[in-house]
């Protein structure tokens, strides 16, 4: 079923043409991606399908049966966060506050004739069975479990929309849409202010949405997921193009070879038919011929030349130097502060709150670290206790030989709202000429060299911060949310300078696409620990998703390290003979090792007396070794549960990570069978 249809749709703003002829459909349950760079046109045309706008060309048709909400940049809202949630399904308030009039009636009607009462009973009866059918009864379920999905606790349920800051307004207005159930959502950068659960859990919301999406995003991997079709705006046209953004990029691609390869041709036929004409139109023999190719030239459709793509960002990061194999250690480094006042249920007992807690790793040249997890949770503090920036920490950061480094902020608080752009860059040493030719590359030219920073829209913000970035010739650059503000197109360009970048990258970042296309390692925030998984974000998501146990990178050291503790108890002797090998291989189960050690040193015993590179016995001491961690892991956890001090704040108890444990040893035990049965079955083949 067609919701929406938009035929010839034009749009002037004076004499500029924002888009012309633009055509296409949007039928029920289908999720459309409009893409563009930034100024193409991509808002005005959310807002003449919204009716804001009233377009100069075309018409909108839209069904008479469907209802449509729209998520606008610009926002106007009051009141109590969960009340107002609700109160934006007007159609079932209405019900509720007519149902709750009716029963006030039948307590104590005014008429009590029994004909009265059976009008009032009947109308109830219409009024509950539609207030049912709507799934009135679980509105503020649904209200509750949308605005936690956004990333509002229940401490911000209750809270008035005015004290709320830009970006959880922006999540409240989602909300609100989000519980509408509207046949049409128009969402303009729905991402924004989402934090990578957020924009994960949004995912997921609409993906199972049944209504059609209409939906403007510069985040890529989010288009990916959910997009049937993309809508591209383009030098004021509009080309639609069927699957996801993946989809979008490739046939993108061959239509431009195509167009290419077709427009070279005509221009090699035109010309060989010139020549041909130019040298035949005189001679008396030929003449006819040459008047044919003459209207052949007339008749001919020309193909119009390819645009070219219009100019990106010329950015190239530079070292002046090497460093050594170890950029930087990180030794149990930690991060608490005071907590404000009102969030008393957020402090330990010495009125701390506590960031991240012991974290160590090495950091080695050419590593690309990309930090995740949710709005608050440390990413940009921990990156300025790295740097220095923030020196009141515990723990130690070591920074290897001849270390240089580059911050990009995304506050961007090292630029003066009060300098040009020109002065911005010339303070670092450029002369006049260099300072131009750099910021030409970064879209800077003409008299934009001349404006003020504080008048600059946020993507030329950061554009104007990464050629500070490039001047400085750092061999480490750490990156806080550099995507911020970027239109694809200029993301693209900066990816692709990172990935030929020498030097060793550390970045916090929310955009997906960004990360997996550029990290080999991810900091994982969970709790107060800082995860290290290495792969890429496609493959930590695979990992995650699967059920199974996650690998961190953080954990091995220290299985290595019992494992190395193991081999020396091994090599003081115990009585392991191989019929002490068979016994225990055979059914005993790994919950009955914890704390013993007589399997890994009968097995060590055994493997003296077959091979040292025996790889069955060496995958069981691993496993064995993964187990006990967590067994111990999962012990200090319980002991936080068994404490009831630990109750005052029940959302920050370690549930989340107990249950993961729980999934790694059930795998891991899982693991130990297999590999104990493989043992005992090729004892049994040797006797």
């Amino acid at each position: 079923m067609t919701i929406l249809t938009a035929h010839n749709l034009g749009k002037f703003y004076g004499s500029r043409c924002v888009f012309h002829s633009l055509s296409f459909t949007l039928g029920r349950g289908e999720k459309v991606a409009v893409v563009g760079r930034n100024g193409e046109g991509k808002t005005t045309l959310l807002r003449v399908i919204a009716g804001e706008l009233e377009p100069d060309e075309g018409s909108v048709w839209f069904s008479a049966r469907a209802s449509m909400g729209y998520l606008s940049q610009n926002l106007s809202l009051s009141g109590n966060l969960l009340a107002s949630t609700i109160a934006s399904r007007k159609d079932i308030a209405d019900l509720w506050e007519k149902m709750k009039s009716l029963e006030h009636s039948m307590a104590s009607p005014p008429n009590p004739s029994s004909a009265e009462v059976d009008r009032v009973l009947q109308e109830y009866g219409k009024v509950t069975a539609r207030f049912e059918a709507l799934d009135g009864y679980s509105l503020e379920y649904k209200a509750r479990s949308i605005l936690a999905g956004l990333g509002f606790s229940e401490d911000n349920f209750n809270k008035d929309l005015s004290v709320l800051s830009g970006g959880e307004r922006v999540r409240a207005a989602l909300a609100r849409l989000l519980l509408q159930e509207s046949d049409l959502l128009l969402l303009d950068e729905p991402t924004n202010h989402l934090d990578l659960s957020g924009v994960e859990w949004l995912e997921s919301f609409l993906a199972n949405y049944g209504g059609a999406v209409l939906m403007v995003s510069h985040d890529r991997y989010f288009i990916d997921k959910l997009a049937d079709k993309v809508l591209e705006l383009e030098a004021a046209h509009g080309t639609t193009y069927t699957g996801n953004y993946t989809a979008y990029l490739n046939a993108k691609e061959l239509e431009i070879r195509q167009k290419e390869e077709a427009y070279r041709r005509q221009q090699e036929l035109i010309w060989r038919t010139r020549e041909f004409i130019q040298k035949w139109k005189a001679d008396k023999r030929r003449t006819r011929q040459a008047r044919s190719r003459e209207k052949m030239l007339e008749r001919l459709e020309i193909v119009e030349k390819p645009r070219k793509a219009k100019r990106s960002m010329g950015i190239r990061f530079e070292m002046t130097m090497q460093t050594g194999n170890e950029v930087m250690d990180i030794i149990d480094l930690g991060k608490s502060y005071p907590v404000s006042q009102g969030a008393e249920d957020r402090q330990d007992s010495a009125g701390l709150r506590r960031l991240f807690a012991r974290f160590t790793w090495k950091v080695r040249n050419g590593d690309r670290v990309a930090l995740i997890g949710p709005n608050g949770c440390g990413k940009t503090t921990l990156l300025r206790c790295l740097l220095g920036i923030d020196d009141e920490y515990e723990g130690e950061v070591v920074w290897g030989h001849n270390v240089q480094a580059g911050y990009f902020t995304q506050g961007f608080q090292d630029l003066d709202d009060e300098s040009t752009v020109l002065e911005e860059i010339g303070e670092l040493g450029l002369d006049n000429q260099e300072a131009r030719d750099l910021l030409g590359r970064f879209l800077f030219s003409g008299d934009d060299v001349y404006k003020k920073v504080g008048s600059l829209s946020g993507g030329e913000k950061n554009r104007l911060a990464l050629a500070r970035l490039v001047v400085s010739e750092a061999n480490l650059l750490v990156l806080d949310e550099p995507t911020n503000h970027l239109d694809v197109a200029s993301k693209e360009a900066l990816e692709g300078a990172l990935q030929d970048f020498p030097g060793t990258i550390i970045c916090a970042s929310h955009d997906r696409f960004f990360i997996d296309r550029l990290a080999t390692h991810l900091w994982v925030f969970d709790g107060t620990r800082i995860r290290v998984f290495k792969g890429t974000y496609s493959e930590y998501r695979v990992a995650f998703e699967s059920g199974g146990p996650v690998l961190y990178e953080d954990d091995m050291p220290s299985f290595r390290a019992q494992a190395g503790n193991f081999e020396e108890q091994g090599k003081k002797g115990v009585d392991g003979s191989k019929e002490t090998t068979r016994a225990l291989a055979g059914p005993a189960k790994p919950r009955q090792i914890k704390g013993k050690g007589i399997m890994r040193e009968a097995l060590r015993q055994s493997r003296s007396e077959q091979s040292v590179e025996d790889v069955a016995t060496q995958e069981l001491l691993q496993v064995e070794s993964c187990i006990e961690v967590l067994e111990q892991r999962r012990e200090e956890l319980d002991g936080i549960f068994a404490n009831p001090a630990f109750y005052d704040d029940p959302a920050s108890l370690p549930w989340k990570e107990h249950g993961q444990i729980e999934k790694e040893l059930e795998a891991m035990y899982k693991k130990w069978e297999e590999i104990a049965s493989r043992i005992a079955r090729k004892e049994g083949a040797s006797r």
